[in-house]
């Protein structure tokens, strides 16, 4: 009998501590988390070096034709800048630490350039605290965070139209 109560409460503490969020804890820290965590470093590095190395054109857009991309063909086709119109650009401007510039020319680039570069130490802080990569994924802020940033990716597509249709449109 003493051992079916032990059964039931130990059965009864399981489904208690059952929860959706029991598999995000730190002790599920993975191998497979520990290798996200160096591909964002080096992605993130990457990229950072390669926007410093490249020229930002005076144009605010056409930068990432120094890598050998084509030119945009939505703009060429419609004359309105494509939602990534000046990304680059703006990336190479920041990686100079011409932030102005940057954010002039297409203001989510910079957001997108100080992401990357809080990346790099962020990515070292997850690995030295064996943070899950889906505790990271999967947090109730994560999709809060993604939606700002769409939002904010779609409004400086509207900049940058506005930019280069009526408030700068000698420059380009």
């Amino acid at each position: 009998m003493i051992e079916l109560d032990k059964a039931e409460s130990n059965i009864a503490k399981q489904s208690d501590s059952c929860s959706p969020f029991d598999s995000l804890n730190s002790s599920e820290y993975s191998r497979s988390d520990q290798a996200k965590y160096v591909a964002l470093f080096f992605i993130a590095s990457a990229g950072l070096v390669t926007a410093r190395l490249l020229q930002p054109s005076s144009r605010g857009v056409g930068t990432h034709e120094q890598l050998g991309l084509p030119s945009c063909a939505f703009l060429h086709l419609t004359g309105v800048p494509c939602p990534s119109c000046g990304l680059t650009t703006s990336f190479a401007h920041a990686a100079r630490l011409h932030f102005f510039e940057a954010f002039i020319v297409q203001p989510f680039g910079l957001i997108a350039f100080c992401l990357m570069a809080l990346s790099i130490p962020l990515s070292l802080y997850l690995i030295y605290s064996r943070t899950p990569w889906s505790k990271l994924i999967y947090s109730t802020r994560s999709n809060q965070v993604l939606y700002a940033l769409l939002a904010l990716y779609l409004l400086s597509w509207f900049y940058k139209i506005a930019a280069m249709k009526w408030l700068f449109a000698p420059g380009y």
